[in-house]
């Protein structure tokens, strides 16, 4: 991984992110913006399957969706800049490698449910219940984007610290 790291921290766009001071803190304020988007209305989502605000159809809280997805896309890209800037700065960083983690547990778990029980919860109304398996989910999602919140401001306080 020393090498890949060494190689990443040599490329211009690397040096880029870092020389130019401006970056870092927009790539900041954009990241929380799409975490806000992704935790919010996933979490709302979450809820719902899990038993929480019956009174909300889950195709209403569906529909949130594609805002989260942005959410998502921002912090993807925003991410991705802070590690193409100081790639060393995560590779040692347990807290790093526990919010990749988080992450990819969110992803597969997201994967299950559209693939599986997800078509069965579109059309649950007001009042209705979810059936377990989505319940399931919907607290593994939570849980998940909770951890990729913890451990993503855990980084400055585990590890080789910035």
């Amino acid at each position: 991984m020393g090498g890949f790291v060494a190689w990443l921290e040599s490329t211009a766009l690397s040096r880029g992110i870092v020389h130019y001071r401006w970056i870092w803190p927009v790539c900041e304020i954009i990241h929380f913006f799409g975490l806000t988007l992704v935790i919010g209305i996933a979490g709302f989502f979450d809820l719902r399957l899990m038993g929480f605000m019956k009174r909300v159809p889950v195709s209403a809280a569906r529909d949130l969706m594609p805002l989260a997805m942005a959410g998502f896309l921002m912090n993807l890209t925003t991410g991705a800049t802070f590690f193409i800037g100081t790639p060393h700065q995560y590779v040692g960083n347990v807290a790093w490698w526990a919010k990749v983690f988080c992450l990819v547990l969110a992803g597969l778990n997201a994967m299950f449910f559209e693939t599986g029980v997800g078509a069965r919860t579109m059309n649950l109304g007001a009042g209705d219940d979810a059936p377990r398996s989505a319940k399931i989910a919907g607290a593994v999602s939570l849980a998940s984007w909770l951890g990729v919140l913890y451990w993503g401001r855990m980084l400055p306080f585990i590890g080789n610290a910035f």
